[in-house]
């Protein structure tokens, strides 16, 4: 390529982006790890319901992110929203809260795959391999993978993507078709859905779509990005709702609304497979499992992705060192930042396994409050980076409802979001940690942090994609 710190174009259609998207939603072990808990901690057999409010929120918000889309499309997707919108200097801050947002969930969930790989090889090899091998190798393969041209990753993130689908799927149709009685919609009555902990279902329903707005990440290698990220970001929304709402509502089915919290509660790690084994059998257990760590992988690969161009467009706009924004001269992808940021997981994960940290009590826990807390941090940032860019620019032809309410009513709601995660962080990690309360600080730190950066001086190279 001509251009060294330019993304190969034209390079992603619609359905490589969705696989993106969907991928680092880890549907799979969305369903087997976080739904019991949202039933059993949340609103019971009303939580298919949860799902829908929170995929109605999140439209919301890509109501205001979509219409500014046609004047970003640069591979920082927040971090160029904000910058855009409310000013360097609050892009830089925004820039540091999603490295640390995608880097820890990168983190929480290597550390899970190996974790779930190691279980596996001992019950079926009868092996003794520790949990931080497996996720090194995972990673060293995401590594190699994220260096090859970005539609290869595309093309195995959706055979992976289609596999955990299916199998869930048919375990929701076995249900349905093997259950005695009739079929009920009562998860949808209000005097159902509207009982127990609202705020604690709706955190775990938010946190299923999180990743979502990667599709703006990936703006500079689409084809035809200004229709091509709009249309992907709402069908990865429409999409994750419907599985994990008709998956909730299936499992609803096995059980009735008057068993389903007792069953969930009483063993959330097999609640799912148990069910597998009952209404389909053992082989889609075994099958399921393995799906469960390719599951985890394909999300792997796809936060190796995102960060490797988050690294590079912060890279480029002159933040951090020049030569991170270079791209391979054949595949056009960003190899020096992905070199960097696999070296230093490959690392951190040495000196966890090292020092015998629990992947699943410590790593995981930490890493995903941090992760839900900066991207709820971020889409607060990009809501009123929407006003205030066009009420400097004007409304350039959008309705008000566009570029205000919307972007508005979704500030509000993340803001309120927020607050609960924040109150609520240790049942969210699931961690009895007390360190886990300082994570919020540590967020702001680097938060602040970003922002003293970005008032030294700075020479931009020049973007491909500036406006």
């Amino acid at each position: 390529m001509s251009n060294s710190t330019g993304l190969r174009k034209n390079t992603l259609g619609l359905f490589s982006l969705i696989f993106f998207v969907v991928a680092a939603a880890s549907p799979l072990t969305g369903v087997v790890g976080g739904l019991p808990i949202a039933i059993f901690s949340g609103n019971g057999g009303g939580i298919p319901v949860i799902y829908l409010l929170a995929c109605v929120i999140l439209i919301i918000f890509s109501v205001g992110f979509i219409t500014m889309s046609r004047y970003v499309s640069s591979a920082g997707a927040f971090y160029a929203y904000i910058s855009k919108g409310l000013g360097e200097n609050w892009g830089a801050s925004a820039s540091v809260m999603a490295l640390m947002a995608y880097f820890s969930v990168q983190m929480a969930v290597v550390a899970m795959l190996g974790f779930f790989t190691q279980l596996f090889f001992e019950q079926h090899f009868a092996t003794s391999i520790p949990w931080w091998a497996f996720s090194m190798l995972f990673a060293v393969i995401a590594w190699i993978l994220g260096i090859k041209r970005v539609e290869v990753g595309g093309k195995l993130l959706g055979v992976l993507m289609l596999g955990e689908v299916g199998i869930v799927v048919l375990m929701d149709v076995m249900i349905l078709l093997k259950k005695t009685g009739p079929v009920t919609f009562s998860s949808f009555e209000p005097s159902v859905f509207m009982q127990g902990n609202l705020g604690i279902a709706f955190i775990f329903a938010i946190a299923s779509f999180v990743g979502f707005e990667s599709t703006a990440i990936y703006a500079e290698e689409c084809r035809d990005p200004h229709k091509t990220v709009p249309r992907a970001t709402l069908c990865a929304l429409l999409l994750i709702t419907a599985f994990f709402c008709f998956t909730s509502w299936s499992l609803v089915q096995a059980f009735g609304l008057d068993r389903i919290v007792e069953m969930a509660r009483k063993d959330p790690g097999n609640f799912v497979f148990a069910i597998t084994r009952q209404y389909v059998g053992q082989w889609a257990v075994e099958t399921m499992s393995v799906l469960l760590i390719t599951s985890l992988f394909a999300a792997t690969l796809a936060f190796h992705n995102n960060i490797s161009r988050y690294i590079f467009s912060i890279s480029r706009d002159g933040l951090i060192w020049k030569e991170l924004c270079k791209t391979h001269p054949t595949n056009g992808t960003p190899h020096n930042a992905s070199h960097l940021h696999s070296v230093i997981l490959l690392l951190l994960l040495a000196a966890m396994g090292s020092i015998n940290i629990d992947p699943m009590v410590h790593i995981f826990a930490f890493g995903t409050a941090i992760a839900t807390i900066c991207i709820l941090v971020l889409q607060i940032g990009v809501s009123a980076a929407v006003v205030m860019f066009f009420r400097r620019t004007g409304k350039q032809g959008n309705t008000a409802w566009r570029v205000f309410w919307a972007p508005l009513i979704s500030l509000v709601f993340m803001v309120i979001t927020l607050v609960m995660v924040i109150n609520n962080l240790q049942l969210i990690s699931g961690s009895d940690s007390k360190l886990v309360q300082f994570v919020p600080w540590l967020i702001a730190g680097c938060g602040i942090g970003g922002y003293l950066l970005s008032i030294k001086s700075r020479k931009p190279i020049k973007s491909p994609s500036a406006l």
